[in-house]
């Protein structure tokens, strides 16, 4: 789907006898009842996100909200399990410029917390409210953290003959990095998350690189308004 398509399809459908092929109903429904629960946990939290909120806000009926989802947990998950596709999939991007690991990791981080900061209702929903919506959103979100490992897994090979680095470094890198954007946006500074570019870089080359030639580099790049 284009993604001129989503917003159309997000807008509420024409009242009455429409003509529109059920299929596409449907997913209408259900596009606007994902970004609804988006809305509603990154304003209020997921606490707030009742069904009755989500359902008001997508303007559907509670018997197609159950239609779609079992519950609200449901809803959520899936909701978060789009963000976070488009997300990663907006990363891999960012991170496939032809150039050497640190740069690819500046573009990928850079991409990242710009679009973060663009965005806070997703940040919140992404960083925040998923560690309270239960075992299913934060199994998704172990998952994506494992995904984000792959972002520095290139560091082994850029590190010094003999370095004796542990194998879990890149689980540890991603690990920070979701707590620091999630403390951010807990102090409600999420339009400032660009700002980390620099010290995200530091952290993520340090562990392979040291931290000379990692505060070069990170120091180096912002000086010279490199952007992915």
């Amino acid at each position: 789907m284009h993604e001129d398509d989503l917003d159309w399809l997000l807008a509420p459908l024409p009242s009455g006898r429409h003509g529109l092929p059920r299929e596409q109903v449907v997913r209408s429904q259900r596009l606007r009842l994902l970004a609804a629960a988006v809305s509603v946990a990154g304003e209020e939290g997921y606490a707030a996100m009742t069904v009755t909120t989500v359902i008001g806000r997508a303007n559907v009926s509670r018997k197609t909200f159950y239609e779609q989802f079992a519950d609200r947990e449901h809803c959520f998950v899936a909701a978060y399990e789009a963000l976070v596709g488009r997300a990663l999939a907006g990363i891999r991007d960012a991170y496939g410029i032809d150039a050497p690991w640190h740069e690819r990791l500046r573009a990928a981080l850079d991409w990242t917390l710009r679009a973060l900061a663009g965005h806070p209702h997703e940040a919140r929903v992404a960083f925040v409210e998923v560690l309270a919506a239960g075992p299913r959103a934060l199994a998704l979100r172990d998952g994506s953290l494992r995904e984000l490992t792959a972002l520095f897994q290139p560091g082994f090979d850029a590190a010094p003959a003999g370095a004796a680095i542990p194998r879990s470094t890149p689980t540890a890198i991603a690990g920070a990095f979701a707590e620091l954007v999630a403390l951010r946006v807990r102090e409600g500074a999420t339009e400032d998350l660009p700002e980390l570019l620099p010290d995200l870089l530091f952290c993520a080359l340090a562990p392979f690189l040291g931290p000379v030639e990692a505060a070069e580099l990170a120091r180096a790049g912002d000086a010279a308004g490199v952007r992915g």
